[in-house]
C-alpha cells in the first residue's frame, strides 16, 4: 500500500514539474518573439525625393517619391513593429510669390492648428504609394486662400507658388524626428521650369492573345517607357495612346489621332488590355482569320490650353496564328508564302504539315485557292446531300463542282486523299477559276506508272504536270495505292505540305 501511495505521489510531482517547465518555456518563447518583433524607433529620416507640381485644370497636383526607408517605416508604424507607439506624417510647406513660408509643424506641436486653409499633412500609412514609391496630393484655390471659392482659379500667369516637403516621426516617449526638406519646386510666373519639350517613344512592345471565361479573345500589351517619360510626367501628365489596325487596313491614327484608345485617367502606365470590339474598333475578333497589329505612343499636355506633345510610335507588334507547327525543310519557304497569300485554310493553321491531308482539308484548301484567285466568295445554294458532314467549305467545293461525294449521300471527310485525286481537284479548280484556259496536255511528261492512273484522272494529271504544279519522283507519278502492301504503308497519300505547295504553285501561275 505504501508503495502504491509513493508511486502516485511520484507521478503527481512529475506532472507538476512538466507543467512548470512548459510554462517557463512558453514564457521564454513569447518573450523571445516579442523582442524579435520590436524594432528601435529610427533616429533619422530620409527626405522626400523628386518633388514636382503641375497644373491640371486649375488643380495643383503635387507628386513625390518616397524613399524605400520611408515606405518601410510607414509599414512598421502601421504594424506597430517599433518598441514604442509612433506616428509617421508628411508635412507640406508652401508660399505665394515672395511671401513667408506657411510652415506645417508636427501634429504634436502645441501650435498645430488643423483648420481648413491651415496646415497640410497626412499620416503616411494612409497615403497611397505606387510600385515606384510615388505618391500624390492636390490643392485647389481655397486650400491656399480662405477667401477664394470653387469658381476661382490659380492665376499662374501672375503668381508663383512654391512647395517643399518633409517627414516627421513622432514616438510616444522618444524625441520627435524630422527629415530634411525636399528640394523646393515652384510653379507659375517666375518659376524656372525644366519641363521637356519632346517625348521619346515606348520600346519593346509585346502582345499576347488572352481569352476570357467565355472564350472571347482580347489582347494584353506590355512595353517599356523611357526614363525621359517618367521625368516629363513630373511636370505634366504623360500617358499612352494605342494605335490599331486589322490586316492591311488603315491605322486608327490615319483617320484621326483621337480615334485611338487612351490610358485611363491620363496615367503613365506600361501595360494595357484592349478589346477591339468593346472599343468599337472591330465588329468581331477572329484570331485564326485576321492579323491584328498594335503600336503605342506617348502623349502629354504641358498646359491645359496649348498643344499636346506626341512621341513617335513604338515598334509594331502583330498577333498572327502560326502557319504550321511542323514542316519539312523543303516545304517551309512555300508554306510561308502560302500563308502570306492567305491560302492556308483555318483548319490547317498551326497543324503538323507532314501529316497526310484529308478530303475535308483539301476541299477547304481548294475553296481558299478559288476565293483568293477570283476575289469571289461563293454562296451555297444547293441542298446538302451528305449525311456525314455539314461543313460549308465542303458544300462550296461541291457547288463549284471541284469535288463530288464518295457516294450520293456520303463525303467521307476524314478519308485521306491520294495524288491523282489531288491533281484532279486542283485541275478542276483552275479550270473553274481561269477563263480561256489552255487545257491542252501536249508536251506533258510521261510517267513510268501511267498505266496505274485512273482514266478519269489522267488528263488532269497531265495538265498539272505540264504546268509544273505537280511532279513525279524517279519518273513515277505514284497516283494511288494498288497492292495491299502499298495500302498498308499509305503509299501515294498526299501530305498537307505537298497539297499546300501545289495550291501555291497554282495560285502564282494562274492568279
Amino acid at each position: 500500500m505504501d508503495k502504491v501511495q509513493n508511486y502516485k505521489m511520484g507521478v503527481i510531482i512529475m506532472r507538476k514539474r512538466i507543467i512548470s517547465l512548459t510554462l517557463v518555456l512558453i514564457l521564454i518563447l513569447s518573450c523571445g518573439v516579442q523582442v524579435f518583433a520590436e524594432k528601435p524607433v529610427p533616429t533619422s529620416l530620409e527626405k522626400p525625393e523628386s518633388l514636382t507640381v503641375r497644373d491640371d485644370n486649375d488643380i495643383l497636383r503635387v507628386t513625390w517619391v518616397n524613399p524605400i526607408s520611408i515606405v518601410q517605416a510607414s509599414e512598421d508604424v502601421n504594424d506597430s513593429d517599433y518598441d514604442e507607439y509612433a506616428q509617421l506624417f508628411y508635412l507640406v510647406d508652401w508660399k505665394k510669390n515672395d511671401g513667408q513660408w506657411n510652415i506645417c509643424p508636427s501634429p504634436e506641436d502645441p501650435n498645430f492648428n488643423d483648420d481648413t486653409n491651415g496646415y497640410f499633412y497626412e499620416n503616411m500609412p494612409n497615403v497611397q504609394i505606387d510600385n515606384n514609391g510615388s505618391s500624390e496630393l492636390f490643392f485647389v484655390t481655397w486650400h491656399l486662400d480662405p477667401n477664394s471659392g470653387p469658381s476661382d482659379t490659380f492665376d499662374l500667369a501672375n503668381n508663383t507658388y512654391s512647395f517643399r516637403m518633409r517627414y516627421v516621426l513622432e514616438p510616444e516617449e522618444s524625441n520627435t524626428v524630422f527629415s530634411p526638406y525636399s528640394d523646393v519646386f515652384a510653379i507659375g510666373k517666375n518659376a524656372s521650369s525644366n519641363a521637356p519639350t519632346k517625348l521619346d517613344p515606348p520600346t519593346n512592345l509585346k502582345v499576347e492573345v488572352i481569352k476570357n471565361t467565355n472564350g472571347k479573345p482580347y489582347f494584353q500589351l506590355n512595353w517599356a517607357n523611357p526614363a525621359s517619360a517618367n521625368e516629363a510626367d513630373k511636370f505634366f501628365p504623360v500617358y499612352h495612346v494605342i494605335d490599331f489596325k486589322i490586316g492591311n487596313g488603315p491605322w486608327l491614327s490615319d483617320k484621326h489621332w483621337d480615334e485611338m484608345a487612351v490610358a485611363p485617367s491620363q496615367m503613365l502606365l506600361n501595360s494595357a488590355t484592349i478589346d477591339p470590339v468593346e472599343e468599337g474598333f472591330a465588329d468581331k475578333v477572329v484570331i485564326a482569320e485576321n492579323t491584328y497589329s498594335f503600336r503605342v505612343a506617348l502623349e502629354g499636355a504641358p498646359t491645359t490650353s496649348g498643344p499636346k506633345l506626341h512621341s513617335t510610335f513604338s515598334n509594331i507588334v502583330s498577333t498572327k496564328m502560326e502557319a504550321y507547327s511542323d514542316a519539312s525543310n523543303w516545304a517551309k519557304p512555300e508554306l510561308d508564302k502560302a500563308n502570306d497569300y492567305g491560302l492556308i485554310p483555318n483548319s490547317l493553321k498551326g497543324a503538323d504539315m507532314t501529316k497526310p491531308i484529308t478530303r475535308e482539308e483539301f476541299a477547304e484548301l481548294a475553296v481558299k485557292l478559288y476565293e483568293k484567285t477570283t476575289g469571289f466568295t461563293p454562296n451555297i445554294t444547293v441542298a446538302n446531300p451528305f449525311k456525314d458532314t455539314d461543313n460549308p467549305e465542303i458544300l462550296k467545293a461541291y457547288e463549284l463542282k471541284i469535288t463530288d461525294g464518295t457516294s450520293a449521300t456520303t463525303f467521307e471527310p476524314n478519308k485521306l486523299i491520294n495524288r491523282e485525286q489531288v491533281a484532279t481537284m486542283l485541275s478542276r479548280s483552275i479550270r473553274i477559276m481561269v477563263k480561256d484556259l489552255d487545257t491542252s496536255t501536249s508536251g506533258a511528261p510521261t510517267f513510268k506508272d501511267e498505266k496505274d492512273i485512273s482514266s478519269w484522272a489522267l488528263d488532269h494529271v497531265r495538265f498539272m504536270s505540264k504546268n509544273g504544279i505537280i511532279q513525279g519522283s524517279d519518273g513515277k507519278f505514284m497516283p494511288k495505292a494498288i497492292t495491299s502492301a502499298q495500302i498498308a504503308e499509305g503509299y501515294a497519300n498526299t501530305t498537307r505540305e505537298q497539297a499546300i505547295a501545289m495550291g501555291l504553285r497554282s495560285y502564282e501561275k494562274f492568279k
